[in-house]
């Protein structure tokens, strides 16, 4: 007698729903394990990018000699790191940008327009500046940070970006203003929501006191001009990331009496674009994230529950229809005639 090591079709049915179970329970628990790993803010941060313009610009060094000269055509580069920094943990990450604007027909520390280090703690799954610990702003290396609280995003959108208004961190004012939701857009195939931002020209510290001549104006009296400052930002976001792929700038200051001088004095007016090299890297930046948030939250877990429906009710049916034809056979069994054995 043989003894066969085919499973039976209860057996199979048995294994098939087990499996089915187990994979539509992993696809739920897949989803939020890999939604806890994958949407947030990564620990470990450090990205460079570039923006190049040219500007119109002031020379203080000039203004300081007393000869008031505007430069109508100023090239120049604008170099942000930003890194990860402590106190970070499961919850928050503290985010640092280094940012140095120089201008590129100088050398030395006489190309440098402006710098600034710029330090929040984020949540990691907003992206919003948490309260505790307060952040700071260093606009002079030669001066201690000054503690400033931050609100609002400044270097990403949320994670599943939608179509609305966000506060955003302008580190000039040290205050949030809203960005708005303008329209869907793609960029080398990417698709991204476009939000704008539009700051009016506001008093801000720096009001300077010098002689009318040498601020271009008539006479010999000392005159007082208030430092003014506008931004109009653009932004292009990757929206289940909410990683920021692009940003265009139009950036202003100037000097006058109100903010609707006539005879205002230019300080700096420029409008740079990030470059092509940067711009790559953060669609590459964000086409990665992208893929692997939706891998590991959606069709991850939507093929592993679809092959678990597909076992389980494939082990439902061979489990009901093994029983249906074991009936069969035992009915079969019932209704065959009684053999006759003839005696010798």
């Amino acid at each position: 007698m043989s003894i066969s090591l085919r499973p039976s079709r209860r057996d199979t049915a048995c294994a098939a729903m087990m499996a089915g179970t187990f994979l539509l329970t992993a696809s739920v628990l897949a989803t939020t394990y890999a939604a806890d790993r994958l949407v947030k803010i990564p620990l470990t941060i450090q990205a460079d990018t570039v923006h190049t313009g040219t500007a119109e610009l002031l020379d203080v060094a000039a203004l300081a000699e007393g000869t008031l000269f505007v430069d109508p055509a100023v090239p120049i580069t604008v170099n942000q790191r930003v890194t990860a920094q402590e106190p970070s943990d499961a919850d928050v990450v503290t985010l640092q940008s280094a940012l140095q604007m120089t201008r590129d027909d100088r050398t030395g520390t006489a190309a440098i327009v402006n710098a600034s280090v710029d330090r929040v703690t984020v949540d990691r799954r907003t992206g919003f500046a948490v309260e505790e610990p307060i952040g700071a702003i260093q606009g002079n290396p030669d001066d201690p940070a000054d503690p400033v609280a931050h609100d609002g995003a400044q270097f990403k959108f949320p994670f599943d970006t939608q179509k609305q208004s966000y506060p955003y961190f302008d580190t000039t004012l040290r205050e949030s203003h809203d960005v708005d939701f303008v329209g869907v857009d793609q960029l080398e195939g990417l698709p991204v929501y476009r939000f704008q931002q539009e700051i009016a020209p506001t008093q801000i510290s720096g009001a300077v006191t010098l002689p009318a001549s040498s601020m271009g104006r008539e006479g010999a009296e000392q005159v007082t001009m208030n430092r003014f400052y506008g931004i109009t930002r653009e932004f292009w976001v990757e929206p289940v990331s909410g990683a920021i792929v692009n940003v265009a700038q139009h950036y202003q200051q100037y000097l006058g009496t109100d903010v609707d001088d006539p005879e205002s004095v230019t300080i700096i007016d420029v409008a740079p674009r990030l470059d092509a090299q940067s711009q790559s890297e953060q669609i590459a930046f964000a086409t990665k994230y992208k893929n692997l948030i939706q891998w590991g939250t959606m069709y991850g877990p939507m093929i592993g529950a679809g092959a678990g429906f597909v076992l389980l009710i494939g082990g439902v049916y061979l489990g009901v229809t093994s029983g249906r034809r074991g009936m069969s056979v035992n009915r079969s069994e019932m209704h065959k005639e009684p053999e006759l054995v003839s005696a010798d």
